[in-house]
């Protein structure tokens, strides 16, 4: 009799862990925004924001500074909220993300960091998220490429 109650007690365990991850395998689709509405927004560049667009900007919107530094932020002349990356969605930063009003406004050092805020973000549900492009933008190569030749390696092997 108690070993028909064991075997009841661990048939029980068995089906609840089952269960468990049968609804975990079936739900897939863990980010609530399309792929596609992603990669539209990031080829048109509708989640970058210039400096110079933020300060025509009339709506509310917060800064949140990436590389976990609080910096003075001189668009809005109010400090940006210091979130950095490896804890962008800890719990007391997540309910910092939720309540913020108007644009979240992505601020990193490197663009890279940013972006990566953005899509993590933009597949979570989060609206109104943008990067602040760097005000410094990479200089345009303007001339063709030409290999270097003073040294000939083919008149090397003899």
């Amino acid at each position: 009799m108690k070993l028909l109650r064991d075997f009841k007690v661990v048939v029980f365990v068995l089906v609840i862990l089952l269960i468990l991850v049968v609804s975990r395998v079936s739900d897939q689709q863990v980010f609530k925004e399309k792929v596609a509405v992603a990669i539209n927004e990031a080829n048109d560049n509708r989640n970058v924001v210039t400096s110079d667009q933020l300060k025509k900007n009339v709506s509310p919107f917060v800064v949140i500074d990436l590389d976990g530094k609080v910096q003075q932020d001189t668009i809005s002349g109010q400090p940006s909220v210091s979130i950095p990356f490896e804890k962008l969605l800890d719990h007391e930063n997540r309910n910092i993300l939720n309540n913020a009003k108007g644009d979240i406004i992505l601020m990193a050092k490197e663009a890279a960091t940013a972006s990566k805020a953005w899509v993590i973000l933009n597949q979570l549900g989060y609206k109104r998220v943008k990067i602040l492009s760097p005000e410094v933008h990479p200089e345009e190569l303007k001339y063709k490429f030409q290999p270097d030749t003073t040294t000939r390696l083919e008149n090397d092997s003899n």
